[in-house]
């Protein structure tokens, strides 16, 4: 007995060894399957928080009660300015020669029946007092002839018919002077030889781009009124309407990027109809806002793509900070020397929102220090001059920040990939020097809620509008929308803006065109038939 004990406790070491080796490899066993269970769970996580973000953007609101500065749309569909059809089905094209040389008036006749019930509004139109007198002979001019047209005319809450009387004066005695027959010009008109007067006009573009009526309704609410306008006529008038003033697109952008060194950019998707066959296929649509002190003009810009260059193109010549998303497209852009990149806490936010169904307490954390920069620091200082705001976020923004990415950098390890929270970390550490650049200056602020609001008008009018017809159309849609969401901006009436500027354009000097935008407008007066009042000597 005495001799085994030894080899007994030898066994029970090396049984005692294997234990502990099975154990550890037990162990070890354990772990991995932990972790591919931690890990599946994640996975499990991410899918759900998918699936809910689906479900939301299906059936959900679109809004965030926490974020009011989130975007409200995913695409934009615009109906055509060039399209006829039958209730809501696309207009058809009407196509108009392009003159970029001239500002020729167009030559489309727009005939319409213009009923007897509305009510008529007499205008004469008569040649000055010195002018009835022949310059040959000294005799008094004779009136032979009064020409009389109608045109269909709006004044807010109603329809009229404008009825221009021009009386024609001539010698009646042909032998005694070679004079023709004189007579006062009709108003200036962007639309030659139109049935729709300047006011109808106005009230067709601010229905569609303010009201975001389409043209089929516009059609109908004219029918109950018991005045037929067909589609095609409408976007026939629009489309020779924006020939007419294409000539302010070069001094609009001008004003947007060559006035100013702050900018807001973003851009959205809009279904483009493809010539020939039909289909669709995504176009652009870009807005830059005018930043800094000034009112912020509002420029959109069409593309047939999202193309890195028509940003680099449209902002030719800029040089100042550009708020923007970070869009890969822009990277290019903000190599360019004196072009400086500030970035949107409201797309860093969102992404973090976007990941607390998944990571409640780690996101919820992110999302209350980024309200703090507005809470404590922005509310406070929005009544402050630039230099008073830009100390005061130095001192009171930048602890926050760093806070910020203190707390995120210890985050990402603890992520995988694939999860919402990782994505919203890489985001905001990718985009931390272009998220705190807007320390440097007062007058910039820390997201791009300016230009997400300028996408805002077109989003409300997503539901009525269909798609762009072709390039022109959108390039007209573009400039539109610019003008009635500068008038906006510029606290300026739209239809009283497109009213007044309407009837100056085809006249106005091309070296004051700066004078017809919305921050620089002032109407001239008009008397009480709503017609321009001549200039005093």
């Amino acid at each position: 007995m005495v001799s085994t004990l030894p080899q007994a406790l030898e066994l029970l070491a090396q049984k005692d060894a294997q234990i502990l080796e099975l154990t550890a490899q037990k162990d070890a066993q354990i772990g991995q399957l932990s972790r591919k269970i931690e890990s599946l769970q994640r996975q499990l996580t991410t899918l759900q928080h998918q699936m809910e973000q689906m479900l939301r953007r299906l059936y959900g609101r679109k809004s965030e009660r926490l974020n009011p500065n989130q975007l409200m749309f995913d695409s934009i569909v615009i109906q055509s300015l060039e399209q006829t059809g039958k209730d809501q089905q696309p207009e058809t094209p009407v196509e108009q020669e392009v003159k970029t040389k001239t500002r020729k008036a167009s030559q489309h006749h727009g005939r319409i029946p213009i009923p007897e019930h509305l009510e008529r509004v007499e205008i004469i139109l008569d040649i000055p007092e010195e002018q009835k007198i022949c310059p040959e002979t000294g005799k008094p001019l004779k009136v032979i002839n009064i020409e009389v047209s109608e045109k269909l005319e709006y004044r807010p809450g109603k329809l009229i018919v404008n009825v221009y009387k021009r009386p024609q004066y001539a010698v009646t005695d042909e032998s005694e002077s070679s004079a023709g027959i004189l007579s006062a010009p009709l108003p200036d008109h962007p639309v030659a030889r139109c049935k729709a007067d300047v006011g109808l006009i106005a009230h067709l573009i601010v229905s569609k781009f303010a009201d975001h009526l389409p043209l089929y309704r516009q059609d109908g609410i004219f029918e109950r009124e018991g005045v037929t306008i067909p589609r095609a006529t409408q976007a026939s008038w629009l489309m020779q309407t924006y020939e007419s003033i294409s000539v302010l697109e070069k001094p609009f952008r001008q004003a947007v990027i060559g006035e100013v060194d702050i900018l807001f950019t973003d851009d959205t998707t809009i279904p483009l109809q493809v010539k020939g066959n039909g289909k669709l296929k995504k176009a652009r649509l870009w807005v830059y806002v005018r930043g800094g002190t000034d009112p912020p003009l509002v420029a959109y810009d069409f593309s047939i793509d999202r193309s890195k260059r028509r940003p680099i193109d449209y902002l030719e010549g800029y040089r100042g900070y550009v708020h923007a998303d970070a869009y890969s497209g822009y990277d290019e852009l903000f190599r360019k020397a004196g072009i400086i990149e500030v970035g949107c806490w409201a797309h860093a936010r969102r992404k973090f929102d976007e990941a607390v169904s998944s990571r409640p307490l780690e996101a919820t954390d992110i999302l209350a220090r980024i309200a703090r920069l507005y809470h404590e620091v922005e509310t406070t200082s929005a009544r402050m001059t630039p230099e008073e705001r830009r100390r005061y976020r130095q001192e009171r923004s930048a602890p926050i920040l760093e806070g910020i990415f203190a707390k995120i950098e210890g985050l990402r390890p603890q992520t995988i990939p694939s999860e919402p929270l990782r994505k919203a970390v890489d985001y905001a550490l990718n985009q931390r020097q272009a998220l705190c650049r807007y320390l440097e200056d007062g007058r910039l602020r820390p997201d791009n809620n300016l230009a997400e609001n300028a996408m805002r008008p077109v989003a409300l009018g997503r539901k009525n509008w269909l798609f762009v017809g072709s390039e022109r159309g959108g390039r007209a849609a573009a400039l539109f929308m610019s003008l009635i969401q500068s008038c906006k901006n510029c606290d300026v009436n739209p239809w009283e803006y497109f009213d007044d500027m309407l009837r100056r354009i085809m006249s106005h000097p091309v070296s004051r065109l700066r004078e017809l935008l919305p921050d620089q407008w002032k109407p001239l007066p008009k008397d009480e038939r709503g017609l321009l009042l001549p200039a005093k000597a």
